[in-house]
């Protein structure tokens, strides 16, 4: 007795990506530099990650305390971008 091959079984059915880590190289410039207290990081995360998803790493921070990334500006506010805090 033969079986029938069920449907999308076979050696050419689709699989899913594998989501691999990359590590990337961030340098600080000028002020960014002297706030991160170093000219360069290394970070870890998955290949699919942005820039825009690289810098959310980086802990804001408005008129001296910490801010979700949608909080709104006013004018004078203060804003700075600190490095992520590794523990020890």
């Amino acid at each position: 007795m033969l079986l029938a091959p069920s449907p999308g079984a076979g050696y050419n059915s689709p699989v899913p990506p594998v989501s691999q880590t990359i590590r990337v190289t961030v340098l600080f410039f000028g002020r960014l530099k002297e706030l991160a207290g170093r000219a360069e990081d290394s970070v870890e995360f998955s290949d699919a990650t942005t820039i825009e998803q690289l810098f959310a790493l980086y802990v804001a921070s408005r008129n001296q305390e910490f801010a979700p990334w949608d909080t709104p500006l006013r004018s004078g506010d203060e804003v700075a971008f600190l490095p992520p805090v590794s523990g020890g």
